[in-house]
């Protein structure tokens, strides 16, 4: 991409991204004034756990390829960390309610970090650590700053139809073998999910065998998907998939109740999806996981797991703490650079 000029952060109210494709080289980055509520234009596309909040929004690429002094994090208000206790309370109830029928609800939690982010070396260091994830970093003074590496495609879309993934239960990715009911169940439930949708949008559907995949310190089952073009608005189709069973629930709108009722925190951008948005050519979006939303004085990682009856709450704790080391374990503070 060619420079564009250069934007200072005190120009105007700006909103900025910057991501990287899955086994990809080319850093995108890109700003803008404005910041819309459809997918109209080409930009970097936003939408949350729950639609209700803020909607589907698009950062236009007004400017490609900012200076990147811009990148910096907004002053937000985080929530603090949950309890272990608080974690395992939650679990216990939600597979208390599956008791004896088929179904599940993810359960999440925050893990805050006191400290002032270096979100450029960090997204570099996502980049260097996760060559197979979605690498992204976005900030908008609607939803706040936040910063990734998303394993999970929610839907690609080109001329030639749809892709997406079924991705659900986690065990550690040096473990080998059989995986476990619950995970294959767990998993199960989400594929349904999407080929059900699907059905109802598309004239064909292809399902591919599932496999294991990797994601950092984790691995999941992963079951590829494709169909035909849609008959449907593709953004309808994208409100219709997202959030998939993966990260809410079996049944959306009891899950919803439930994470509602339980959590202490709102999800806010974490579970929803993310990514370039292209009016010709073949255009992506990732499930916004592996995420932590960045303040100028802290990070709040965001990780959970879908709970079922055969849940148990000190593995789904261990679970998380997993998941979250994918941006723990690279966060880079600016005090580690002076």
């Amino acid at each position: 991409m060619s420079k564009s000029r250069g934007l200072s952060p005190s120009s105007f109210s700006v909103n900025w991204f910057k991501y990287r494709l899955p086994n990809g080289d080319e850093i995108v980055s890109g700003a803008s004034s404005r910041l819309l509520q459809d997918l109209s234009e080409e930009g970097f596309a936003i939408a949350p756990f729950h639609n209700e909040e803020v909607g589907t929004l698009l950062i236009p690429a007004d400017i490609k390829n900012p200076d990147e002094a811009i990148f910096t994090p907004l002053h937000s208000p985080l929530y603090p960390s949950t309890s272990e206790a608080d974690y395992l309370n939650e679990v216990a109830a939600i597979a208390s309610h599956f008791t004896g029928r088929r179904g599940k609800t993810v359960a999440s939690r925050c893990i805050r970090i006191d400290t002032e982010i270096d979100l450029n070396a960090t997204f570099q260091s996502l980049c260097d650590s996760f060559p197979d994830a979605f690498i992204f970093m976005f900030s908008t003074e609607a939803t706040g700053t936040w910063i990734g590496a998303s394993p999970e495609l929610l839907l690609e879309a080109s001329h030639c139809g749809v892709a997406t993934m079924a991705l659900a239960g986690t065990r550690p990715a040096a473990e080998s073998g059989e995986w476990d009911p619950k995970n294959i169940e767990e998993q199960q439930m989400v594929t349904d999910y999407i080929v059900n949708i699907l059905s109802q949008c598309c004239e064909e559907v292809e399902v591919s065998p599932t496999f294991t995949k990797r994601a950092g310190k984790v691995a999941h089952l992963c079951t590829p998907i494709r169909a035909s073009r849609p008959t449907v608005a593709l953004s309808d189709l994208l409100l219709k998939l997202s959030p998939t069973p993966a990260l809410c629930g079996s049944d959306k709108e009891e899950s919803f109740r439930i994470i509602s009722s339980l959590e202490r925190h709102r999800r806010e951008m974490y579970g929803g999806f993310c990514g370039p948005n292209r009016l010709h050519g073949t255009t992506s979006f990732f499930v916004t996981v592996r995420a932590a939303k960045c303040s100028d004085h802290a990070v709040c990682v965001y990780a959970g797991g879908g709970i079922t009856q055969h849940s148990v709450p000190a593995a789904e704790w261990e679970e998380t703490e997993m998941k979250s080391k994918t941006i723990t374990q690279n966060i880079i503070s600016k005090s580690t650079k002076q």
